[in-house]
């Protein structure tokens, strides 16, 4: 018997078997031995007798239909085996799949739960940056308004006026 699909554990169950089935084989060759042995004995029933020809015949076959419900009993169980594997298998592939859609599921749910947290963020980056354009216009007036005032009392250096002369201009 030999099996057919690949193993994930390479091929020493395929060696195995063919190991298997090479001693299987001899023995049969050896029990086909043993008939024609008997049958070779019949013919000289007349020194060995009936009885003991009859007696061996009949132990050779029980032998024989031993062996072979022998290995028919194991196939049988190998077969239960194969069967059995091929199930958990296939259950385990259920379990994986199931557990994968879950894990979807759980990853769509978070990621629809934190779209306000993400929109926020959004709206906070956007705040920033009018915020910041802001900042910066009003850096460029008071610059501008600092520069004009410079500019039109240079007598009096850029130093000379007030906190409250500078307050009131602006």
């Amino acid at each position: 018997m030999h099996n057919e699909q690949p193993s994930q554990f390479g091929n020493q169950s395929a060696k195995n078997q063919t190991q298997a089935d090479k001693e299987w084989s001899e023995f049969e060759r050896d029990l086909d031995t043993l008939g024609r042995q008997l049958a070779a004995l019949q013919a000289h029933t007349a020194a060995l007798g009936t009885q003991l020809v009859s007696t061996l015949e009949a132990r050779f076959k029980e032998v024989k239909d031993r062996a072979l419900s022998f290995k028919q009993a194991r196939e049988v169980e190998l077969e239960q085996v194969r069967q059995t594997a091929w199930k958990q298998a296939g259950e385990a592939e259920g379990a994986f799949s199931e557990a994968r859609t879950r894990s979807t599921e759980a990853a769509r749910q978070v990621w629809e739960r934190s779209e306000p947290l993400r929109q926020g963020a959004k709206d906070v980056g956007e705040g920033l940056a009018r915020a910041w354009t802001e900042l910066r216009a009003s850096f460029g007036k008071a610059a501008g308004r600092l520069h004009t005032d410079e500019t039109a009392s240079p007598s009096n250096g850029p130093f000379t006026a007030t906190s409250e002369d500078r307050h009131e201009r602006t």
